[in-house]
């Protein structure tokens, strides 16, 4: 999963950007599976799923639309965009679709880990 040196970020969101581009093929932030929400001055606030031990997403969720399989799973066929999940996330990891309505959480780009590989600064990083 995904651990975060906030200190690094710039607030260029070429992480954001690569998301929605490696899952919809659209160049856009709104789509992103990752936030980075600029308040500068100050340091920036990186959030995606953290991957956290008890998966307050999917025990939450009242249609179990989402499961745990290496990363959180989502079964659009039983998601009705309630948004359980996103107040349910400790770590505010969990965004809402602008398109589809259903959530937005980290999947790793199936392992592989657009945003870390495209961060220049490396403030994202893979948790080892």
């Amino acid at each position: 999963m995904l651990k975060f040196k906030r200190s690094l970020c710039t607030e260029c969101q070429i992480c954001m950007a690569i998301c929605s581009w490696s899952h919809f093929g659209e160049n856009t932030t709104k789509r992103a599976r990752i936030d980075v929400s600029a308040d500068w001055p100050k340091t920036p606030i990186i959030r995606a799923c953290l991957a956290c031990e008890d998966h307050e997403c999917v025990a939450a969720c009242p249609h179990n639309a989402l499961s745990w399989e290496n990363w959180i799973q989502l079964d659009a066929n039983r998601c009705d965009s309630c948004a359980v999940c996103v107040d349910a996330c400790p770590v505010k990891g969990i965004r809402i679709d602008t398109k589809t309505g259903f959530p937005l959480i980290c999947d790793t780009c199936n392992g592989q880990f657009q945003c870390v590989q495209w961060c220049p600064t490396k403030a994202v990083q893979k948790k080892e």
